[in-house]
């Protein structure tokens, strides 16, 4: 039996589809939608994982391996079959490893007789098969998936006429949903189904062709905070009595991850009330010293302030309200900091000004310095999320963490959210900048710094920082046309 074995076994049990070992880092395996579990504390050597892929490297690869070359070859474990991927770089050698037919099958070519649908489920298939975290459905287009972050096209199956995606999308959705639905409303709820190794998140909206849906995966293990990269700074927030914790970024960037983690935490390091309010329940959470309850409230914002307030009346420890939305949204978060709680929230903005700018925009003007002032008091972190192809397959999050302070309270307080960023850099306790989390990610040969340079938000001080850093990269030399920078 091969040492390798071991962690094929690991991944297996996990219903993950692709196994990573990379010398200086834990062993992960990935599960559907990219989300990756750690199968050990400890990392792995260098010199450990030349011997694990020497063992079952095929002789006839044996040459151009020890030119340091790139090899795949093909793998039996128990009658299952893997594909090996060995790439010797400068570190050691990295192995992934990935269940035998997980890739997407192209289609659609000229002359192809599209595939027939009778349910979502091949697709929801392909998708989790493939690795993929999102399916998208509309009228008049084939299937759309997300795989490691690009969108690709199911084009086998043809464009889906809108009386037939209707019909498809009918049989997944709950009564009272769909009615919801077809009132012209967009609705969101979380789908369970047995059968599969992971919840969906599915969000139906209409465009304007008529309706669409997007279903998201979210695995049904929560990723540890190691796996995920989260700093011990963050970690730290789950021990927090009071307080308020905003998770920012993009849709699709891993707040929902980052707060289901956090909450695990407190679930495993507290004894104390949680109360989630969410738009789809994703996680849920394993059994712990905290009675947790959770609530789905779709996409009703008035469901949701209604949740909320009931949830007050219930006196949690801890209270993660979702979206902030509007300002009574915002105005329950703040009241429910102020009693006591520790509130866990999210906003769909992707810099720390703009977070502020959006917050106290939910009022009129001549109330702006009054929410800042309840913001200053009340805030504790924000936390940005930019997530980017990872160098080996996969995804890697950049966290940007702002850490409240006296000084940068005064400065909220004050209304000068552009100075923030300096005063991060006068006090240095968890404070890392947006093109910090980037630049650390490229040292640790994470990312390619032209994926970091096109998610950047200033790019002309993200090259000053690759330059401060000793990362030697313009975007010209990469063959990127570039107007301004």
């Amino acid at each position: 039996m091969a040492k390798i074995d071991k962690f094929l076994q690991q991944m297996v049990n996990k219903g993950a589809t692709v196994l990573r070992l990379d010398p200086g880092d834990m062993p992960v395996a990935e599960v559907a939608g990219g989300h990756r579990l750690s199968l050990s504390t400890q990392e792995l050597q260098a010199p450990v994982l030349d011997i694990l892929a020497k063992e079952i490297l095929p002789e006839a690869f044996a040459d151009a391996f020890a030119r340091g070359e790139k090899v795949n070859f093909d793998y039996t474990f128990e009658g299952m079959k893997f594909q090996f991927l060995l790439c010797p770089t400068k570190t050691g050698t990295r192995l992934v490893a990935g269940r035998f037919g997980a890739g997407i099958e192209g289609g659609g070519g000229a002359g192809t007789v599209p595939t027939a649908l009778d349910s979502l489920d091949p697709l929801i298939l392909k998708l989790l098969t493939g690795g993929g975290s999102d399916l998208y459905l509309s009228v008049d287009e084939p299937p759309l998936v997300r795989m490691a972050g690009e969108v690709e096209s199911l084009g086998d199956y043809g464009n889906l006429p809108a009386k037939r995606l209707q019909e498809l999308v009918q049989t997944w959705v709950p009564p009272k949903v769909w009615d919801s639905f077809m009132a012209g409303q967009d609705t969101e709820f979380a789908r369970l189904d047995p059968g599969l190794p992971c919840r969906l998140r599915v969000s139906l909206y209409h465009d304007h062709a008529g309706p669409s849906i997007a279903v998201r995966v979210i695995p049904r293990e929560i990723p540890d905070a190691p796996s995920l990269g989260i700093p011990d700074t963050v970690r730290r927030l789950a021990g927090l009595n009071k307080g308020l914790v905003i998770l920012t970024g993009p849709m699709g960037s891993g707040k929902s991850t980052t707060l289901g983690c956090l909450i695990n935490l407190v679930n495993a390091t507290r004894k104390g009330y949680v109360v989630t309010i969410q738009d789809s329940i994703e996680f849920e959470y394993p059994k712990g010293s905290c009675l947790i309850r959770q609530r789905e409230v779709g996409c009703d914002a008035v469901r949701q302030k209604q949740a909320i307030r009931s949830a007050l009346r219930q006196a949690p420890d801890v209270l993660a309200v979702g979206e902030l939305r509007d300002g009574q949204t915002l105005e329950l978060a703040i009241q429910a900091v102020q009693t006591g709680r520790m509130v866990l929230a999210t906003l769909s903005t992707v810099s720390q000004e703009e977070t502020l700018s959006t917050l106290a925009g939910y009022f009129p003007q001549d109330q702006r310095r009054r929410v800042l002032a309840k913001l200053s008091d009340t805030l504790t972190a924000l936390l940005g999320h930019t997530l980017l192809p990872k160098l080996g397959g996969g995804q890697v999050v950049a966290m940007e963490t702002l850490f409240n302070n006296p000084g940068i309270a005064a400065l909220i307080r004050g209304d000068q959210l552009a100075q923030i960023p300096a005063a991060m850099k006068q006090s240095r306790y968890g404070q890392v900048s947006h093109n910090e989390a980037l630049v650390e990610l490229i040292q640790a040969q994470k990312v390619e710094p032209m994926e970091a340079y096109l998610r950047c938000h200033d790019r002309v001080s993200f090259i000053a920082a690759c330059q401060n850093a000793d990362i030697a990269f313009d975007p010209r030399d990469a063959g990127q046309r570039v107007t301004s920078i």
